[in-house]
């Protein structure tokens, strides 16, 4: 039997979520780098560096929160995007404000980690609990108009069980995040652990049966 040629139209269709799902890697991987670029190294300690070094956990623990968020958030970009179909204009504008937050965690994580136990913690972690609502909320909206059936660019119904799951999960994260933010009001140490469980919880696959996966031709 002799198999059709792959019509130039479908096979466009077919690499438009790879080619943004590419993009978007490179994006999360430089934005997660960047973030050991703020951990400055201790200078004229002599013999206490050690001390120093000790004294240096504010970033220890922002680097480690941030890296987890950032990282979580892209396994489950992963996720959403192996449900894709086909792209369209709209999706990759929102996809676009999702990656401009994400590479604009560095700079919250720097103002948290060098105010962090000092006069100001408290505003700098509601800086950096207030970017993750942000994020959520930019994550939300990508993911809400991405598995809708009027944009019909999914791979499954629209009320398959994978994506009522996620729908269930998502739908709390901008919420979870500004309970955060008002814990910073009193704790930042507290607001920063907090976001540290809230990226454990999301890295949880929603409950339900995964997606059939499907095949993506490489040519």
């Amino acid at each position: 039997m002799v198999r059709e040629p792959m019509t130039p139209a479908g096979g466009s269709e077919e690499k438009e979520p790879q080619r943004l799902e590419a993009f978007s890697d490179g994006v999360f991987a430089i934005a997660i780098t960047l973030l050991v670029l703020e951990m400055k190294v201790p200078h004229d300690a002599g013999d206490g560096l050690g001390r120093a070094l000790l004294d240096d956990w504010p970033s220890y623990l922002g680097f480690v929160t941030s890296f987890a968020v950032i990282g979580i958030m892209w396994i489950n970009h992963h996720r959403i995007f192996r449900l894709l179909r086909r792209t369209d204009h709209t999706l990759l504008i929102l996809n676009g404000l999702l990656l401009l937050g994400v590479t604009f965690v560095p700079y919250p994580t720097a103002v948290l980690a060098s105010y962090l136990g000092h006069p100001g913690d408290r505003i700098a972690a509601m800086f950096y609990s207030g970017s993750f609502v942000v994020i959520a909320i930019a994550f939300n909206v990508l993911w809400r108009y991405m598995s809708s059936p009027r944009a019909g660019l999914m791979r499954v119904p629209h009320d398959h069980p994978e994506v009522l799951a996620t729908h269930s999960q998502y739908r709390l994260g901008p919420l979870f995040y500004l309970v955060t933010f008002a814990i910073a009001f009193w704790n930042a140490t507290a607001s920063l652990i907090g976001n540290l469980a809230l990226a454990l919880f999301f890295a949880i696959p929603p409950a339900g049966p995964r997606a059939p996966a499907e095949p993506r031709t490489l040519s």
